[in-house]
C-alpha cells in the first residue's frame, strides 16, 4: 500500500507539472467531493433500443453532444461509454481519433461524446475542479440518454484523452455511484483531494514520447486510483506486444483492478494504425471487465 507520503509527492509533482502545461487544464484544489448525482438503478420506462442510424447530434443543456446507438441493443440495457475529448478538442474530433464508434457498434455498446464548457481556440476544454459545471453536465447528459435508451445501469463507462482523460477522473470520483469503471489516454494530472464514495477500477494508456503529458504526469494516475482502491497488490504483467515499454496491472481487495500501460515512442495524440487497435481493443476488455457491483 502506498504511504501517504509517497501520494502526497506524485501530488505535488502532478501540480508542479500542470502548471506548465499549456495544452491541458491543471487539477482541482484540494478538498473532497461526494456524489452529487442520484443513481436510478433498472431502465427508464419505455427506453429505446432504436439505432440512431450513424451519430446524431442533440442539443442540450446550452451545449450539445454526440450519441451513437447501434441496432441490436437489448432491451436489458446496452453498455455505455462517455468520450471525454481533450483540450481545444471537440466531440466530433475525439469520435474520429479515438474510433469508439466502430468499437461500440461492434460491441453493442451507446456511445456518448459530450461537449466542453471552455473556449479553447477553435474547440473546447473542460474544467476539472471541484464543483464545476462541467462534473454536473456530464452526469447530466449521462440522465438524459439514460431517459431515452435502454442502458445497463452496471456499465456505464468513462474514457477521456488529455484534459478529457483528467475530466473523466473528476466525473468518476466525484460520482463514484453512477459510474462503472474508466479508460483513459494521456491523461492530464489527476483531481487533486477528490475522495470517491466506492472504489472504481481505472485503466491508464500512454507513450513514452508524448512531450505534452509525459510519462510521468500520465502515472501519477495510477498512483492516484491505487491510493483511491487502496489496498492493491499482486502487481502482475499486462502483456505485451512490440512497443511495450511497460505494462502493468494491479488486483485490489475491493475487488477493483488498476492498469497502467505504455507504449515506446508514440506522442500525445491518439495512436494509429495497429497500436491504436491495440490500445481500443484492451481499454473495452478493461471496461466490459469492470462493470459496476
Amino acid at each position: 500500500m502506498a504511504s501517504f507520503l509517497v501520494r502526497r509527492v506524485f501530488v505535488m509533482f502532478a501540480v508542479l507539472v500542470a502548471a506548465v502545461l499549456s495544452m491541458v487544464t491543471a487539477g482541482g484544489p484540494a478538498m473532497a467531493d461526494e456524489d452529487s448525482f442520484d443513481q436510478p438503478e433498472g431502465l427508464a420506462a419505455a427506453c429505446s433500443t432504436t439505432s440512431t442510424g450513424g451519430t446524431t447530434k442533440v442539443n442540450y443543456d446550452g451545449r450539445y453532444y454526440l450519441i451513437r446507438v447501434p441496432a441490436g441493443i437489448p432491451s436489458s440495457g446496452a453498455p455505455l461509454v462517455v468520450v471525454v475529448h481533450g483540450g481545444y478538442g471537440t466531440p466530433e474530433g475525439v469520435e474520429g481519433d479515438s474510433g469508439w464508434d466502430a468499437l461500440g457498434d461492434q460491441n453493442k455498446a451507446i456511445v456518448v461524446y459530450p461537449r466542453g464548457s471552455k473556449s479553447e481556440g477553435s474547440g473546447w476544454g473542460w474544467n476539472a475542479d471541484a464543483g464545476s459545471a462541467d462534473i454536473t453536465h456530464i452526469t447530466k447528459v449521462v440522465a438524459n440518454v439514460r431517459a431515452k435508451y435502454c442502458v445497463d445501469a452496471k456499465r456505464i463507462h468513462l474514457s477521456g484523452h488529455s484534459n478529457g482523460g483528467q475530466m473523466a477522473s473528476r466525473v468518476a470520483c466525484t460520482n463514484a455511484g453512477l459510474f462503472a469503471s474508466g479508460a483513459v489516454y494521456a491523461p492530464a494530472p489527476p483531481p487533486v483531494g477528490c475522495d470517491p464514495s466506492r472504489a472504481l477500477s481505472w485503466a491508464v494508456f500512454a507513450s513514452a514520447g508524448d512531450t505534452t503529458v509525459i510519462e510521468p504526469v500520465a502515472y501519477s494516475t495510477v498512483t492516484y486510483w491505487s491510493w483511491e482502491n487502496r489496498p492493491c497488490g499482486n502487481e502482475q504483467s499486462d502483456g505485451g506486444a512490440n512497443g511495450i515499454k511497460d505494462s502493468k496491472q494491479w488486483t485490489c481487495d475491493a475487488g477493483t483492478h488498476v492498469l497502467w500501460r505504455v507504449y515506446n515512442n508514440g506522442s500525445h495524440d491518439w495512436p494509429t494504425g495497429a497500436r491504436h487497435t491495440e490500445v481500443l481493443n484492451r481499454m473495452w476488455k478493461f471496461l466490459k471487465d469492470n462493470p459496476r457491483p
